[in-house]
């Protein structure tokens, strides 16, 4: 009977001990499941707020390319940041177009200042250059070939820059005379520039405030779609010109000009500091 109860006793302290350890593994089982939990959560919480920080990293930008029906020229159009060299592009695109309005453009009321503009925007080897060609004595200046009653409107198409001081304007050239149908044509003219610090009137920097010059102007036929085109035959026989006053030339008589006799001022360039 004694054997039988220490039996007895031994078979539950054994049952005991499976339950126990069976609990224990539970325990330890749960603990571990707990552990790798945490840390996965952890992995994931650390993975959106990774992808989270890099989200202002990734700017999408849309560019509008614009693409000219008649030359097929392709012109990205971009928009204006916070980047000083992107402002100091601005302003020189600014600058470039402007002269060419300005050496290009005609108007009998507009002669004047845009001859005057031109000069303080050159250098002196550009101002006589300029000169030159709107010397009445020369048949191709503006005023044989354009007269008193013709205009020429510069349209800008693009501006880009070959190096940082020589930009590419192309633009148009409409040619209207009245009632006539104007005359269109594609050009393209390559610039090269600077600033300087050369003295000016308080006039002549309002007009040119940071002292652009020009150093170097070319201007290119870029593509030709009329046959319209200025020939010599257009170009008015400066014999059959009916005497006007020049009315472009600053502090200057004011002469009346025939076939024969023209009196043109040169520029007054700037003065260096």
């Amino acid at each position: 009977m004694k054997k039988e109860k220490d039996n007895f006793e031994q078979y539950l302290s054994e049952a005991r001990s499976w339950e126990n350890d069976k609990v224990l593994e539970l325990y330890k089982s749960r603990k571990t499941a707990w552990i790798v939990a945490s840390v996965a959560s952890s992995i994931a919480l650390v993975s959106v707020f990774a992808v989270a920080a890099l989200t202002p990293l990734k700017n999408v930008e849309p560019y509008v390319i614009r693409v000219d029906n008649s030359t097929g020229i392709v012109d990205v159009i971009n928009a204006m940041d916070d980047s000083k060299t992107n402002y100091d592009e601005a302003v020189n695109k600014y600058f470039t177009q402007l002269y060419v309005r300005y050496r290009e453009g005609y108007a009998k009321d507009l002669a004047e200042e845009y001859y005057v503009n031109v000069g303080l925007m050159s250098v002196g080897p550009e101002q006589q250059k300029y000169y030159e060609s709107f010397n009445p004595k020369n048949p191709l200046s503006p005023l044989n070939v354009y007269g008193q009653y013709a205009k020429v409107k510069t349209r800008i198409k693009s501006t880009s820059f070959i190096k940082p001081d020589v930009a590419l304007v192309r633009y148009t050239k409409e040619v209207e005379r009245g009632a006539e149908k104007p005359q269109v044509t594609h050009w393209a003219a390559t610039i090269t520039f600077k600033y300087n610090g050369a003295r000016m009137a308080e006039k002549d920097r309002a007009t040119n405030p940071l002292g652009f010059q020009v150093v170097e102007y070319r201007n290119d036929l870029d593509a030709i779609h009329d046959t319209n085109l200025l020939s010599p035959a257009s170009v008015q026989n400066t014999a059959n010109i009916q005497p006007h006053t020049i009315s472009v030339f600053p502090e200057q008589p004011q002469p009346q000009l025939n076939s024969s006799t023209a009196v043109v001022p040169t520029f007054a360039p700037a003065q260096n500091p």
